[in-house]
């Protein structure tokens, strides 16, 4: 049983969802944008300090817990399936990830659907990462260990990161954390009907954004969709899903698929919350317990 802030906050998204529908003389990914502004509602915190961050021109900022390490850096992938999300919709969720992490956290604005198709969102990933791994806040340093962490498509996109690197050999990452992770852009989970709720927008949601990512390509790519990857030699990954939304069984095949080669996947299901609770600390004490043991994951390695 959620909570009892809960029901306020999927009021919340019943309201942005509406305002989606409403704005059918707009473009979805205009109207995703906007939305996406309003998501989530953690406050800004003053313990963390924000610094500008140029990883090879792309938009992005430093957010450094006042107990932050920075030899341990971690890059936050934003979701917004693709089209929608950025620093100003994220700084403030960012924060509350920086305090649980003690990382120096970077978190970027990749390229967005559809002005800019699959791959450009994981190219600026790769790029980000890889950058990140030699430069620190204060200046060109290597990283004593380097993580990555995405909500929804930012999970599906941190994880297909992990794939590129090891597929470029360009390096590794020491461990991955997914929040709501995105994994499958053919949306065939059953979770995907199983779980859909008409007031939120349902299947149409996901199946809408993957049409204008992937431009017409197909959507069993393993860099689109890591689900179809082969996910040998993976680093550590810690999942967290919630069992009523439309996106439980991305991480839920995705824990199952690694875990049979060998995989170290931490699967923790939530019952009963929104997609990406996670982004409504303090609000939803749910929200402040997952980061906490996201945070457990990462201080382990």
């Amino acid at each position: 049983m959620p909570s009892s802030a809960h029901e306020a906050v999927l009021q919340h998204l019943i309201e942005l969802g509406r305002r989606m529908a409403a704005s059918s003389d707009i473009a979805p990914h205009v109207a995703a944008r906007a939305a996406m502004e309003q998501y989530f509602t953690a406050p800004a915190l003053s313990r963390v300090r924000v610094l500008p961050a140029a990883p090879a021109g792309l938009r992005a900022e430093w957010l450094l817990d006042r107990d932050a390490d920075c030899g341990r850096r971690l890059l936050f992938i934003h979701g917004g399936g693709y089209v929608a999300g950025g620093i100003t919709a994220y700084r403030n969720f960012t924060m509350w990830v920086a305090q649980a992490v003690r990382c120096a956290v970077l978190l970027i604005e990749y390229r967005l659907a559809p002005e800019h198709p699959f791959p450009a969102a994981l190219e600026d990933a790769v790029t980000a990462f890889r950058w990140m791994c030699e430069h620190g806040p204060e200046g060109r340093a290597p990283a004593r260990r380097a993580f990555l962490l995405g909500d929804s498509a930012g999970g599906g996109l941190a994880l297909a990161t992990l794939l590129a690197l090891r597929e470029r050999k360009a390096g590794r990452a020491d461990g991955a954390v997914t929040f709501s992770a995105w994994t499958d852009l053919t949306n065939s989970g059953a979770s995907m009907i199983e779980n859909a709720d008409p007031r939120l927008g349902g299947k149409a949601v996901p199946e809408c954004f993957a049409g204008l990512y992937l431009e017409g390509q197909d959507a069993r790519q393993p860099l689109a969709s890591p689900l179809f990857a082969n996910l040998e030699g993976m680093p550590p990954i810690f999942m967290q899903a919630s069992a009523a939304e439309l996106l439980l069984d991305d991480s839920v095949r995705f824990a199952t698929k690694a875990r049979a080669v060998g995989g170290e996947v931490h699967l923790d299901i939530w019952p009963d919350l929104v997609h990406v609770w996670q982004g409504f600390a303090p609000q939803l004490p749910e929200a402040i317990e997952a980061l906490r043991r996201a945070g457990e994951f990462i201080a382990a390695i």
